[in-house]
């Protein structure tokens, strides 16, 4: 079924009786936070999923406080989305929100936003463009967006000289870089 979140929807969310609810919250609203609650305060076992169109640590902070049992970047694949709905009903995907109580900041380092300064470190780690997208749970032109802003904010010219940039001011852990064997670990939920 479906309904609209804007109002109140606790008591038709215990008539529908779901097994699972997926509350769409493309800007981040307190409201929709509001709707995590109700619908976990009305039907026990029902799993409240947030598909989020923010999904920074204090989001997910946010999220978690509600009440949701698992938050979705609206990013993900329209493809995957079914896939992810129907193993976390299952309960066979498991990611932990990790300790995201405390509020994180939101810091922009040389005027990048968050999404940036990710694509400039993963950049600088020595991933191409589709293992970045793929990680990222983006398109490849979208990789490309981000780095032409980053390279315009940055005043580089390219990748090599984006990567330098990073590795000299410090924003890359070179410590945590997967090897040559290894795949990067993404965010993305695993299957227990």
């Amino acid at each position: 079924g479906f309904l609209a979140t804007r109002r109140p929807c606790g008591l038709a969310v215990q008539q529908a009786c779901p097994d699972l609810a997926l509350v769409d919250d493309p800007t981040g609203s307190a409201d929709v936070l509001e709707r995590v609650r109700e619908i976990r305060a009305s039907l026990d076992g029902v799993k409240v999923i947030l598909l989020a169109g923010d999904v920074s640590p204090n989001q997910l902070a946010a999220a978690q406080a509600a009440g949701a049992h698992a938050v979705i970047s609206r990013s993900v694949q329209a493809s995957s989305l079914g896939v992810l709905l129907r193993e976390i009903a299952a309960g066979t995907v498991y990611h932990a929100f990790g300790d995201l109580r405390r509020e994180v900041p939101e810091t922009r380092v040389d005027g990048l936003t968050g999404r940036e300064l990710e694509v400039l470190r993963l950049v600088a780690a020595g991933m191409p463009n589709v293992a970045i997208a793929r990680q990222l749970w983006v398109t490849e032109q979208t990789v490309k967006f981000h780095l032409s802003n980053v390279y315009r904010k940055l005043g580089v010219a390219n990748r090599t000289q984006a990567s330098h940039y990073a590795h000299t001011r410090g924003l890359v852990d070179i410590s945590s870089r997967p090897g040559p064997d290894q795949r990067p670990l993404t965010n993305a939920a695993v299957a227990a």
